[in-house]
């Protein structure tokens, strides 16, 4: 793969979230973590709606070679869930709680535990 534009071109019509690069108007925003001293440029943003994002996510930094950082959407002070020229995998958009049957449930990555609790409880 030549750029990190064609290998992006070539996953955007499977990738139901969004693949942002540095020249896209929201990347400023989705690359920005709690921690306002931490200031890291990822190469691209995968922003995941779903498993099938990450793994396409997944996919992607192999093809270009790309190292990966994973953004839950908690407060990480030391700043591990951006990275300077690799991929950033974003689970922020990932937020909610599944239940499958009143014995299974299922918390997605970027649920906080108090919600949590309160509903598995019931």
């Amino acid at each position: 793969m030549s750029s990190i534009a064609e290998a992006i071109a070539l996953a955007a019509p499977s990738f139901t979230g969004e693949l942002l690069r540095p020249t896209d108007h929201a990347y400023d925003d989705r690359r920005r973590v709690h921690n306002g001293l931490v200031d890291k440029r990822p190469a691209a943003i995968a922003s995941c709606h779903g498993v099938a994002d990450i793994v396409d996510a997944v996919q992607l930094a192999r093809t270009l070679g790309l190292e990966v950082s994973v953004r839950g959407g908690g407060h990480n002070v030391a700043g591990r869930a951006t990275i300077d020229q690799g991929l950033m995998i974003d689970l922020s958009p990932m937020k909610g709680v599944f239940s499958a049957a009143t014995v299974v449930r299922s918390i997605k990555a970027r649920q906080r535990f108090g919600r949590s609790r309160r509903l598995v409880r019931r």
